[in-house]
């Protein structure tokens, strides 16, 4: 009788399956390669094809931040800050004009927030978790506070960094990613300024960061989802020819202080030291049903803490939630959220000192308790009808009055 070996010849019919089996996988590594994004991005502009090259490499996390020179802000809020007319409105007037940001947040799916970028789209399969919406666990995200993730194959992140002005350029992007499954196989694509596409394995990595590198700086990047999963957590761009202040805002609408408890030391480790934050939460806080201001502030006081352990030589400002009216006549009375507000400002008072910050009370500084109402009536409008929002021109007035109460302090390097 023969005894086959180990490595004896397989006979016809299974060789014929293997075959098989070896062009089925090339067919579905190639249909895998070519696939389309699942939902199409509709609202990006016409670009021309280019012979635009990169290269790339990964690593641990590395900073990409702009030059030492630069004089760094950042701000961490709610919707009141998402959309940009209140720090725009600060910003100019204390004399500070065109900004540029170190990080893009994984945000591009967020309604209403208002990313530095000329255009961004990401299609139909990517995901977003909010830090502030965690309840329990471990801390997994950067100081961006969002993440999106995706495991449909074609999926596309497409980001224009044309935002301050039509030749704005990034001379180098650093994409800080996660694999939610570490051993796992993950290949992506990119190209830059609608060049050809560079198939990038990442199989051999778990995490930290993708390094693209143009030959030439860019306008344009696409990062397809080719196989496997991914969790990106932010963008760090370093622009070409870029101001001498940094601006990154961190607000997200229906965000909470509480967020910072999940927020991973390993995922900021490439953040820039900022010379002054500004933390802008509390109307969110307020809203809950079962608010209670002994435990908000001690939630307050936990979540400080960890913020300034992340930032701990930084200008540290608090800025308290401004008035809030009720629409109707909802329980409590017209003046229900307007009290909660003032005894928020009053916590945020209090743990703004032992946090070596300053303080700076919205509600007060605008007219007090009952300024949501009388900001209606003005001609235009300042608070929008559901007596919690401003109008644009209510956040730039805002923004103004913050600005004369704590002046920028930029020192000339």
């Amino acid at each position: 009788m023969h005894r086959a070996g180990l490595y004896s010849r397989p006979d016809q019919k299974t060789s014929k399956q293997i075959r098989g089996l070896i062009a089925l996988l090339a067919a579905t590594t190639l249909q895998l390669a070519n696939a389309a994004p699942a939902t199409e991005c509709t609202n990006l502009p016409a670009q021309e094809a280019s012979d635009a090259a990169f290269t790339w490499t990964t690593g641990p996390e590395a900073q990409a931040a702009p030059a030492a020179a630069a004089y760094k802000i950042a701000i961490w809020g709610d919707s009141l800050t998402s959309a940009r007319n209140f720090i725009d409105a600060a910003l100019k007037t204390g004399g500070i004009g065109k900004t540029t940001p170190s990080f893009i947040q994984a945000g591009i799916k967020v309604p209403g927030l208002n990313l530095p970028l000329k255009h961004s789209c990401a299609t139909g399969g990517w995901k977003t978790a909010y830090a502030y919406k965690e309840k329990g666990g471990t801390p997994g995200f950067s100081e961006g506070m969002l993440s999106m993730e995706s495991s449909t194959p074609g999926d596309v992140i497409h980001m224009d960094f044309r935002y301050l002005q039509p030749d704005s350029r990034v001379t180098q992007l650093d994409i800080q990613y996660d694999k939610p499954a570490p051993d796992s196989s993950l290949l992506l694509g990119v190209a830059v300024d609608g060049g050809a596409e560079q198939l990038i394995p990442l199989s051999r990595t778990d995490a930290g960061t993708l390094r693209i590198m143009p030959e030439v700086p860019m306008a344009t990047i696409a990062m397809r989802l080719v196989s496997g999963q991914i969790k990106v957590h932010g963008f760090r761009p370093r622009y070409r020819n870029a101001p001498n202040v940094v601006l990154d805002t961190f607000s997200v609408p229906g965000a909470q202080l509480r967020g910072w408890n999940y927020v991973d030391a390993r995922l900021t480790q490439a953040a820039p030291a900022y010379d002054l934050i500004l933390i802008q939460y509390g109307t969110n806080e307020g809203a809950s049903p079962s608010f209670n201001a002994a435990a908000y502030a001690d939630s307050l006081r936990a979540s400080l803490a960890r913020l300034r352990r992340f930032q701990p030589h930084a200008r540290c400002i608090l800025i308290g939630p401004p008035d809030r009216g009720v629409v109707g006549s909802g329980a409590g009375g017209p003046m229900k959220y307007a009290e909660i507000h003032h005894r928020i400002a009053l916590a945020q008072q209090r743990a703004a000192v032992a946090s070596r910050c300053g303080f700076w009370d919205w509600q007060g500084e605008t007219g007090g308790p009952g300024t949501a109402v009388r900001w209606t009536r003005t001609n235009p409008p300042l608070m929008q009808p559901d007596l919690t929002h401003m109008t644009a021109r209510g956040y730039e007035v805002s923004g103004r009055l913050f600005a004369r109460s704590f002046p920028f302090k930029i020192p000339q390097r």
